[in-house]
C-alpha cells in the first residue's frame, strides 16, 4: 500500500470572519490567520510525504489538518495543486458521516451504506451472502434489533454511536482513514467493542489515525506524522513525534 504526495495543497474558499474568529485563540490565531490568502484558505500547503505499510498517528491541535488530509486520502477531497499518488482510496471513517440522512430508519441508513462502499470499493462484504445477512450483522453487534425500523433521528447519541461503529467495523479495507469521531458509545458498549475494533484494524496494511488521544494514539500506532498550520512538519517515530509536539 503506496501514498505519495507532491507538493500537495488544497484551498477551499472562504471568509475571513473564520480567521477573524480564530485570533481568539492566541495559540493558533496567527498562524490560522496568516493562511487566508484574498478569499481562499490554505488548508493543506505543499505537503510532500511517502509512506507505505504500517500505522500512523496523526498529531497536531484544532486546524492543524488532520481531518482534511484524511478526507484528501479517502477521497472526498481533490488537491489544489500538486499530486496524489495513492495504491486506492483509503475508506475513511469520519465520525457520524457514514449516516447519509436522519430520516432514513436504521435499516435503510445500514443498506445505503452497504451499497455505498460497494460501489466505491468494490466487493468487501465476502463474508457476508448477501444485503440481509449484513444488517442483520450490524443490529446484532450493535444491540439494535428493536429500533432497526425507526428513522435514526429518534435514536440517543448512544444508539447511533453503537451503530456507527458496528457499520464501520463489518467493512474491512485495506487502507483506513480513521477520525477521533469514531466512539465506541457506552461503557458495557466500549468493553465489547476492543477486541473487534483490535482485529478489524489488524487486518489493514495502511491506517492513518487522527486523535487528540495520545494513548489511543500510542496503542495502535508505531510512526507518526505531525501536521501544524496544514503542513506536514514530521513523519517518524511516534514517540519523537509527541517530544516535538510538547515543545
Amino acid at each position: 500500500m503506496l501514498v505519495e504526495l507532491n507538493n500537495v495543497s488544497l484551498h477551499l474558499p472562504s471568509s475571513r470572519n473564520r480567521g477573524n474568529k480564530q485570533t481568539q485563540n492566541n495559540k493558533i490565531g496567527l498562524n490560522f490567520i496568516e493562511r487566508f490568502v484574498g478569499n481562499k484558505f490554505f488548508v493543506l500547503k505543499n505537503l510532500n510525504l511517502k509512506i507505505e505499510n504500517g500505522r500512523y498517528a496523526l498529531i497536531g491541535g484544532n486546524g492543524a489538518g488532520k481531518t482534511t488530509l484524511l478526507r484528501l486520502l479517502s477521497g472526498i477531497y481533490v488537491p489544489t495543486k500538486g499530486s496524489l499518488n495513492l495504491s486506492q482510496y483509503a475508506l475513511p471513517l469520519l465520525n457520524k458521516s457514514v449516516l447519509t440522512s436522519p430520516i432514513l430508519t436504521g435499516i435503510e441508513a445500514s443498506k445505503a451504506h452497504y451499497f455505498f462502499v460497494k460501489a466505491r470499493y468494490g466487493n468487501f462484504a465476502k463474508k457476508f451472502e448477501n444485503i440481509d445477512q449484513f444488517v442483520d450483522s450490524v443490529f446484532d453487534f450493535a444491540e439494535l434489533n428493536d429500533v432497526r425500523t425507526i428513522p435514526l433521528n429518534q435514536y440517543s447519541d448512544g444508539m447511533l454511536s453503537r451503530l456507527i461503529f458496528a457499520l464501520y467495523t463489518s467493512i474491512t479495507h485495506p487502507f483506513l482513514a480513521i477520525d477521533e469521531g469514531l466512539g465506541m458509545a457506552d461503557e458495557n458498549f466500549y468493553k465489547k467493542s476492543q477486541k473487534r475494533f483490535d482485529d478489524y484494524i489488524s487486518n489493514s496494511s495502511l491506517i492513518l489515525m487522527a486523535s487528540h488521544s495520545e494513548g489511543l494514539l500510542r496503542k495502535h500506532c508505531d510512526k507518526a506524522i505531525l501536521m501544524e498550520g496544514g503542513e506536514i512538519t514530521f513523519c517518524g517515530s511516534i514517540s519523537e513525534a509527541f517530544k516535538i509536539y510538547r515543545k
